[in-house]
């Protein structure tokens, strides 16, 4: 299985699946390799109709999301905002 693969599913394991089901028409994953290992971002919006956020978003800008570093032998989790 892929780095992003392994780092989308821990995100959506993290966030809830049945929250991340509900929600997945205004929810944006990305990934890119950083120094730490393949950085992964997982953002739900809950208000998608009053402001669509994008990949230029900061973190604080989405409702809901969370973040790893997926490594060779590791999930390393980084920043949460949980339902």
């Amino acid at each position: 299985m892929s780095k992003a693969k392994i780092g989308f599913q821990t995100l959506v394991n993290v966030i809830g699946v049945r929250f991340f089901k509900e929600h997945e028409n205004s929810a944006v994953f990305s990934y890119g390799e950083e120094d730490k290992g393949l950085f992964c971002f997982l953002g739900i919006s809950l208000h998608p109709s009053n402001k669509l956020n994008g990949l230029s978003a900061s973190m604080d800008d989405w409702d809901i999301y969370a973040s790893c570093y997926v490594t060779d032998t590791q999930v390393i989790m980084d920043k949460c905002r949980l339902p």
